[in-house]
């Protein structure tokens, strides 16, 4: 597959090992339906010092990448997850290994493209606190645009996951 290197790539590994970032975006993917990818995409934006997208943006974003990730990533992480408990089967632990590094691929892939759709802007350096604002005004704009209606909690868990990723956020 190609794969051409992108800076959100990069960075969305950097975050997604950050503490408790992991279990906050897993738990608004599984729980809330949400797409990390554009999740992470929102903290991105804003932890680099891009600023905010438009509503419109996030609406162009959420289209340009839904048949992809319902067709291609979602298959492929419940194939994942369906072997997960397969132990006893032959094999089975490889063959997940290999759905979830086609998985990765599918999940970069998505990255490019939501990164592709948008202004190609370097990365600035901004107050913390804005980039923080900035990160938790993109992943509000981004769960509205998704038509998810707010639950419990959200924004607190987004400020959250606001702050994990900008607090000395990589480049």
């Amino acid at each position: 597959m190609d794969n051409p290197k992108h800076p959100f790539w990069d960075w969305s590994l950097d975050a997604y090992g950050r503490p408790g970032v992991e279990e906050i975006l897993l738990d608004l993917q599984d729980r809330h339906g949400l797409d990390v990818n554009l999740l992470l995409f929102a903290c991105w934006f804003g932890a680099t010092g891009r600023g905010r997208l438009s509503n419109g943006m996030w609406t162009e974003l959420i289209g340009a990448t839904a048949d992809w990730r319902a067709t291609v990533i979602e298959p492929l992480r419940a194939i994942r997850r369906q072997l997960k408990g397969q132990d006893d089967m032959p094999g089975a632990a490889m063959l997940r290994q290999g759905v979830k590094a086609l998985e990765l691929d599918a999940e970069r892939a998505a990255q490019l493209a939501i990164a592709g759709l948008t202004p190609n802007l370097s990365d600035m350096e901004v107050a913390t606190a804005t980039r923080i604002a900035d990160a938790s005004a993109n992943l509000e704009d981004c769960v509205a645009a998704s038509g998810k209606t707010s639950f419990p909690g959200h924004r607190k868990l987004l400020a959250s996951l606001a702050r994990s990723v900008c607090v000395s956020a990589p480049t």
